[in-house]
């Protein structure tokens, strides 16, 4: 089975994706047959428990998407048990120095290199099924470790990031950086900073991420070239859709 940082790099393309926030199998299946490339199950925007995670993770990959999760913070007490359960990598949300990337990634990667540990007879290593060098190889070379830089002295920072020995993943959190510098995504500034966080990531030779909100915004990041793009997520993608239809149905009546 091919692994998701060779699926990405083997793609000739950006890979399309959203966020999952629902618990709920039936919208996992939903996004997979719409044709997302993958899904980042986001624990730190949302209520998700990490068995019910864990489940979604089965859930995803089963459907033919690769399963990315978000972490709720930067402690890293969920990274162990995520990675036993087979998650294709890891975002980190609100990192704000080199120090704390450098820490949490190092906790992604098998000893004597890193801190993960040797979790063989859990679902990454197929129940002990899966040889094991070939399970170490697979936890070391195919898991994302990305990082989410979301001020702008960290974006401005992002070649200090992808230097990094542990970090093989940067993402542009337009959200936040939004809240810091009052700036929208489309302003000269935000674009400009964007365009530079993927020129790092290029001459680093590692992935870059961002999310969107609108499909035509998706397609702008897909054309620069970043290699994951988020657009909208499950709640939003069906609750617009309920409102719109609401909406419609409202006004046939009236008319």
């Amino acid at each position: 089975m091919q692994g998701f940082m060779d699926r990405v790099r083997s793609a000739g393309r950006g890979l399309l994706g959203t966020w999952v926030k629902i618990p709920a199998f039936e919208t996992v299946e939903l996004l997979a047959h719409a044709g997302f490339d993958f899904v980042v199950i986001d624990m730190e925007h949302s209520p998700l428990a990490l068995d019910r995670v864990y489940e979604l993770i089965f859930a995803t990959q089963r459907m033919g998407m690769a399963a990315l999760v978000r972490l709720p913070d930067q402690l890293g007490t969920p990274v162990q048990p995520l990675l036993d359960a087979g998650a294709d990598g890891l975002l980190v949300p609100r990192v704000t120095s080199t120090e704390i990337a450098a820490a949490i990634t190092a906790r992604m990667v098998f000893g004597p290199a890193g801190e993960r540990g040797l979790g063989f007879t859990s679902r990454a290593g197929r129940w002990s099924l899966m040889p094991l060098p070939e399970y170490l190889e697979h936890g070391d070379r195919q898991c994302l470790r990305m990082i989410q830089l979301e001020d702008w002295a960290t974006l401005e920072a992002a070649a200090q990031f992808a230097a990094l020995k542990h970090v093989n993943g940067l993402f542009v959190g337009l959200g936040d950086l939004f809240l810091s510098s009052g700036k929208s995504a489309n302003t000269p500034e935000v674009q400009a900073l964007v365009g530079s966080v993927l020129k790092a990531t290029k001459e680093a030779g590692i992935l870059s991420g961002i999310a969107a909100g609108a499909p035509a915004e998706a397609r702008q990041y897909l054309a620069m070239g970043y290699s994951l793009v988020m657009v909208s997520n499950d709640a939003t993608l069906f609750g617009r859709a309920a409102a719109e239809m609401v909406k419609a149905s409202r006004q046939e009546v009236a008319q």
